[in-house]
């Protein structure tokens, strides 16, 4: 938690001086203004935001973060005030974009600001109590919720969000990649990247005895199958899934998106994952986490006592998010 702590509170810090930041360009460099008008012949909805961004939204995250640094127990709930404030401005740019066709480039630096301000805000919420081992049932029943999940998730991170980015890329009037034989590439890189997903995911349902989600989450320490040469497989088969389908895509944000959910992983789910992974199985998963990388493969499988396939663990994979 001491990680994730720390990275919320330099996140928050920079929010708040972004703020500041952003309104220190639109009244020093006057054509930057045109990137974010909301309305095509007039410039007074934008302007309309300097009250609530300089005296709520910029002030309240730096004060957050303050808050976070010194672990002062109202961190949470000021981080909470932070989101609602940066939820509602962006709900609402939105909704001007879609009714006016502009300042949509506003739109796409204020949801990502949505997203990393209510995920830090709910990782300091509910802390460790995010992972919860899944209830004893038959390996069949798992596989079934496993890939349930895999697919009501797949569709929406692979398929309808991508689709909403190109959308909003084509507002913004980014140029697509283009190339010959395009598309059969990227849908042969997706299935191969996807392999480690699903070789994963049935590791973990039929070893671990749980699903991928941390509300569901595998009973054992898992470190067979991919596991055995990195911890994080389904954090990678996920990466390169979401690249490739940039690329099938053309699309530059979304390329950024897949990279964008790497990073949240890695500085927010990750850590708090590990912790737990620590507290629940201790000397094992350190000696597993020591000997095996988070993001770089091992050559040869790791072994415990000497055995590459020990059954004496099952995976919580540090990637199962």
């Amino acid at each position: 938690m001491e990680k994730v702590t720390r990275n919320a509170a330099v996140y928050f810090l920079a929010q708040g001086f972004a703020v500041a930041g952003w309104w220190v360009v639109l009244i020093t460099v006057p054509r930057s203004r045109s990137y974010f008008q909301l309305e095509a012949d007039s410039l007074t909805t934008l302007w309309a935001f300097w009250l609530p961004d300089l005296l709520l939204i910029g002030p309240l995250s730096i004060v957050s973060g303050l808050l976070i640094t010194v672990r002062n127990r109202f961190a949470s709930s000021a981080a909470w005030m932070v989101t609602g404030a940066v939820s509602y401005a962006t709900l609402y740019t939105l909704a001007m974009a879609m009714m006016t066709d502009a300042g949509w480039l506003g739109v796409v630096l204020m949801l990502p600001a949505m997203l990393w301000s209510g995920v830090f805000a709910t990782a300091l919420s509910v802390r460790s109590d995010m992972f919860r081992e899944a209830r004893p049932s038959s390996s069949n029943y798992v596989l079934v919720k496993t890939f349930t999940q895999i697919v009501l998730v797949w569709s929406v991170i692979l398929v309808i969000f991508p689709y909403l980015i190109t959308i909003v890329e084509d507002k913004i009037g980014i140029v697509r990649l283009e190339f010959a034989g395009q598309g059969p590439i990227a849908s042969l890189l997706f299935v191969l990247l996807s392999i480690p997903g699903v070789w994963s995911a049935i590791v973990m349902s039929r070893i671990g005895r749980g699903t991928p989600l941390p509300l569901d989450h595998a009973r054992e320490l898992v470190v067979q199958g991919p596991y055995s040469f990195v911890r994080n497989p389904m954090a990678l088969s996920g990466i390169g899934q979401g690249l490739a389908v940039a690329l099938f895509l053309g699309s530059p944000l979304v390329a950024v998106y897949a990279l964008m959910g790497s990073a949240i992983w890695q500085l927010i789910f990750r850590p708090l994952e590990e912790d737990d992974l620590m507290r629940r199985f201790g000397p094992p998963y350190e000696d597993y986490k020591n000997a095996t990388k988070c993001w770089v493969p091992r050559l040869k499988a790791y072994q415990i006592d000497g055995t590459a396939d020990s059954s004496n663990s099952v995976d919580r994979p540090s990637g199962s998010i």
